[in-house]
C-alpha cells in the first residue's frame, strides 16, 4: 500500500451558516483539506497520514474524531498541553469569493517539528512515498524549526520519498517578501513536484503569465510542475517539456473556498495510482470543478462520491 504524508495545520472554522447571524463549527486548513481528498480519492489503496499538532481541548478532540470519521491517520498528530488549534471566520461574497479573520498566533501546529524531534525527526516518518506541505505549513514555523525541517525532508528525499510543495502564500504569515522567497527557494530546492498557482508568482516573483512561472521553476531540478491558472487552464512542464491542458469553466460558482486544495488532493491521488500528469491533471479539474460548486472546505460525501463516480479517475 502507497503512503504519503501531508505535513501541516487543521484549524476551526466558522463560517456562516444559512440563518442570518449564525456562525457554523467546522474543521479546514490547505493541507488538512488535501488529505482528505486524497484518501476519499484513492480509498483503501493508500494510507494518508496527516503531521501536526494540536491541543488537548475538547475541539482539538473533535477533530481527531473527524480525522478518523475520514479515515486519515492520525499517528502523527501531537497533542500539545500548552496550546490549542488556531481558529478563524470566513466569510463569502455573491461571487464566491472568500475572505477571513485568523487568530492562529499560539497555535498547537506551529509546535509540530519540536513534536517531530522529540519523537525521532525524519525515522519517525518511515519513508512515506509522497510527502506533502504548502507555503503555509512553513509559514507558521519558526526560523529555526524551518531548519530542522529542511533536515528531516532531505533525509526523506535522499531515502526515494517524493517530495511535493504548493507555495500557497499568504503573506500575512510572513514578516517580508525576503523571508517568504529565501523559505520558499529551500522547498524549491527539495521538490520532486511543485503545484503553484499563477497568482502567488505573480505577487512574489513578478510573473505575468504561466509561462513566467514555468521559466522561474525550471531553473530548480523539480520533474513535475504544474502550474494553476483557474479558467486559463493549467500548464504543465515534465522534465522541461511544457505543455497546456485546458480546463471546462464552471458556471455556477457557490464557493471557491479549498479549490486548489481538492486540485492538490486529487492531482497526488492519481499520480500515487500511476496515473500520467496530464491525466491527473484532467481529474483534479473535474473534482476542483465540483468542490467549487459547493458550500465549504469539505464536500459532503454524498456529492464527492457522486462526482467520482460520474468523472472516474
Amino acid at each position: 500500500m502507497k503512503n504519503i504524508i501531508v505535513m501541516g495545520e487543521c484549524m476551526v472554522e466558522f463560517g456562516l451558516a444559512a440563518e442570518a447571524n449564525l456562525y457554523k463549527k467546522n474543521f479546514a486548513g490547505d493541507v488538512y483539506n488535501t488529505g482528505i481528498y486524497i484518501k476519499r480519492c484513492v480509498k483503501e489503496l493508500a494510507n494518508v497520514q496527516f503531521l501536526t499538532a494540536v491541543g488537548d481541548d475538547a475541539l482539538s478532540l473533535d477533530m481527531l474524531s473527524m480525522m478518523e470519521q475520514e479515515s486519515l491517520d492520525t499517528s502523527l498528530v501531537y497533542q500539545s498541553s500548552t496550546a490549542k488549534m488556531g481558529l478563524y471566520l470566513i466569510n463569502v461574497d455573491d461571487e464566491g469569493e472568500r475572505s477571513f479573520t485568523y487568530w492562529r498566533d499560539t497555535s498547537a501546529a506551529k509546535q509540530v517539528v519540536k513534536f517531530l524531534g522529540d519523537d525521532g525527526g525524519s525515522q519517525r516518518l518511515e519513508k512515506p512515498d509522497v510527502f506533502f506541505l504548502s507555503g503555509i505549513s512553513i509559514a507558521i514555523l519558526s526560523e529555526n524549526d524551518r531548519q530542522k525541517l529542511w533536515r528531516f525532508i532531505f533525509e526523506l528525499k535522499a531515502s526515494g520519498t517524493k517530495i511535493v510543495f504548493d507555495p500557497n502564500y499568504r503573506p500575512t504569515l510572513w514578516t517580508s517578501l525576503d523571508e517568504t522567497r529565501s523559505a520558499y527557494a529551500a522547498a524549491f530546492e527539495l521538490a520532486d513536484i511543485a503545484l503553484p498557482g499563477v497568482d502567488d508568482h505573480m505577487v512574489l516573483y513578478n510573473a505575468k503569465s504561466a509561462e513566467d512561472v514555468a521559466d522561474f521553476l525550471e531553473q530548480y531540478a523539480i520533474s513535475e510542475i504544474v502550474i494553476k491558472n483557474g479558467s486559463q487552464g493549467m500548464l504543465l512542464s515534465i522534465d522541461g517539456k511544457r505543455h497546456y491542458v485546458e480546463v471546462e469553466p464552471v458556471k455556477n460558482v457557490v464557493d471557491t473556498t479549498s479549490a486548489g486544495d481538492a486540485f492538490n488532493g486529487s492531482y497526488l491521488s492519481a499520480r500515487l495510482l500511476e496515473k500520467s500528469p496530464e491525466q491527473a491533471a484532467m481529474f483534479a479539474s473535474k473534482v476542483s470543478g465540483c468542490v467549487i460548486q459547493h458550500k465549504g472546505a469539505i464536500v459532503n460525501k454524498a456529492a464527492f462520491d457522486q462526482q467520482l463516480t460520474d468523472f472516474p479517475m
